[in-house]
């Protein structure tokens, strides 16, 4: 048993469109997931970029702090000491 040839071909159509439907509406999903991802990828080279330079900056404080003047000043600047005789005097703004 066939169909007439006056509907066989719209149903074609029909079958076809449908096909293609159901294709792109499997590909919704995976796509949502690259964007998703392209955008969690450049957060994350913006997080990665931040803490490099932070680490940086780490590296640099540990050096300082590694010679007699840049242990003399992190003493003066966080703990408020002074040298014997010298006297402190504070200014309020």
């Amino acid at each position: 048993m066939s169909l007439p040839r006056s509907l066989s071909r719209p149903l074609a159509v029909i079958l076809y469109a449908a096909f293609v439907g159901v294709l792109l509406a499997s590909y919704i999903s995976p796509l949502q997931g690259i964007l998703t991802g392209r955008s969690e990828v450049s957060r994350l080279e913006q997080n990665l970029a931040n803490t490099r330079d932070h680490n940086d900056h780490q590296r640099r404080l540990v050096a300082d702090l590694q010679t007699p003047a840049g242990i003399e000043r992190a003493a003066r600047e966080r703990y408020g000491m002074i040298r014997p005789g010298e006297k402190v005097y504070i200014v309020e703004r």
